[in-house]
């Protein structure tokens, strides 16, 4: 039997991300200058200098960076949010997911704040995504498992071959699909792993998917790294659409009963 990671949903972790060409030290500097304001999420401010290469007249240089990373932590020890700026990225992770309502907001005002100080400045956006990781774990006699007591038969993102093919498979694939609030494509990536656990030998399904917008010119997605309004931002508006593409992805490959274990029924 396949249990999810939590009694509702199985979201072990919500990604929030925005990844850029090498960032500038001025600019680092000023996402890094939000600390203050979202202390009180994060109270540990872990340095975490980063290098970058960079190309000249002379040939190339290796350069330190500034970045960080911020934590929150649960009373076991374990963090449930964390925030990471570095020289390619920024991105916030959920690591003790609640509910859609409460956990986006909260993403949002910690990014608005990362991204309050850089308005002037130039960091082209190269994509900017939404990942979900789910976790399935197998319970009772292992020569009991089947895969499709998870995955659905038909599922046209699944492989038909490696639901036979015992505890230990991998399935990842890729596409676009054209989004017409947002007027441009939408790329989905997923990834499965099945995978046994190094103690006790039983197997873990993990499905990881996201949805991310990629730039093909410079400037393209330059209004993405505007949080202005959470009612109104296009960042926002594509967060709520790559939500709902979660959402459809997992009903198109979790059989019905798993769906209604974690709330995804078709009527949810």
């Amino acid at each position: 039997m396949f249990e999810p990671l939590n009694k509702s949903h199985a979201i072990s972790e919500t990604v929030f991300y925005f990844e850029f060409p090498n960032i500038q030290t001025t600019t680092l500097n000023a996402m890094l200058a939000a600390y203050p304001k979202v202390k009180d999420y994060f109270p540990r401010n872990d340095q975490m200098p980063g290098m970058v290469f960079e190309q000249s007249g002379s040939g190339f240089s290796i350069n330190q960076v500034p970045g960080a990373e911020w934590k929150h932590f649960k009373p076991d020890g374990n963090p449930d949010w964390i925030a990471r700026i570095t020289p390619n990225s920024v991105s916030v992770h959920c690591l003790e997911y609640t509910r859609w309502t409460e956990v986006w907001p909260k993403a949002f005002e910690i990014l608005s704040h990362i991204f309050s100080g850089t308005a002037k400045h130039v960091i082209p956006l190269m994509n900017v995504g939404l990942r979900y990781v789910d976790q399935f774990n197998f319970s009772g006699d292992v020569k009991k498992y089947s895969a499709l007591d998870l995955i659905r038969k038909d599922s046209p993102h699944v492989a038909a071959k490696i639901l036979q093919d015992g505890t230990k498979w991998h399935n990842y694939t890729g596409w676009f699909e054209r989004s017409e609030p947002l007027g441009r494509e939408v790329l989905q990536q997923l990834n499965i792993d099945a995978i046994e656990q190094a103690d006790t030998n039983l197997p873990i399904v993990s499905i990881t998917h996201a949805s991310l917008l990629r730039a093909s010119s410079a400037g393209e997605l330059e209004n993405f790294r505007r949080l202005d309004d959470i009612n109104t931002s296009d960042v926002a508006k594509f967060m709520e659409i790559a939500h709902a593409n979660n959402h459809q992805v997992l009903r198109e490959i979790l059989t019905d009963n798993i769906l209604q274990r974690i709330n995804l029924g078709v009527e949810a």
